[in-house]
């Protein structure tokens, strides 16, 4: 029997009993042309960057690094999940300030 434990929160999830969130990323750093002056070049970038992406799951591809490409998954608890759904980037929050309207 599989084990679940909230990423979070590390509270233990039971499979039969609690509802359990995946929260999968996937970052990726994307190349913008510095000058288009250069798009003149043969080359399709894009189409190279993908190829490296396709292989990134090769474990022993050290052409890759964390900065260039990362997926994760993360459990969440329905706590977790309801205060993470409310701000996956975790910004900080605005402060209001409630002037009269004199």
């Amino acid at each position: 029997m599989r084990h679940y434990s909230c990423d979070r929160c590390k509270r233990v999830l039971d499979p039969q009993e609690d509802l359990r969130y995946v929260v999968r990323l996937e970052v990726q750093a994307v190349m913008e042309p510095i000058n288009d002056n250069e798009l003149a070049d043969d080359r399709d970038h894009l189409c190279e960057i993908e190829e490296i992406l396709e292989r990134s799951d090769d474990e022993m591809n050290e052409a890759i690094g964390n900065d260039v490409y990362q997926k994760k998954s993360f459990d969440l608890c329905c706590d977790c999940y309801r205060t993470y759904i409310q701000n996956p980037l975790g910004r900080e929050p605005k402060v209001s300030l409630n002037f009269s309207q004199n």
